[in-house]
């Protein structure tokens, strides 16, 4: 996958997304971190997925 690339495009603003939401349920929601856990860690697995589709192109 190339740089500038629509799917790459896609997949970095998804991430954005994922990351900002996470940082918001980090500090709008203090007594339960699941939210924040799973929008992180989703983020992070869009992250590999883009990192490894750039790797394997």
């Amino acid at each position: 996958m190339v740089r500038g690339n629509k799917i790459n495009t896609i997949l970095t603003i998804i991430f954005m997304v994922l990351a900002a939401v996470a940082v918001i349920c980090y500090f709008a929601i203090p007594e339960n971190k699941l939210p924040f856990l799973y929008s992180g860690g989703a983020a992070i697995c869009i992250r590999l997925v883009q990192y490894l589709m750039r790797f394997i192109s």
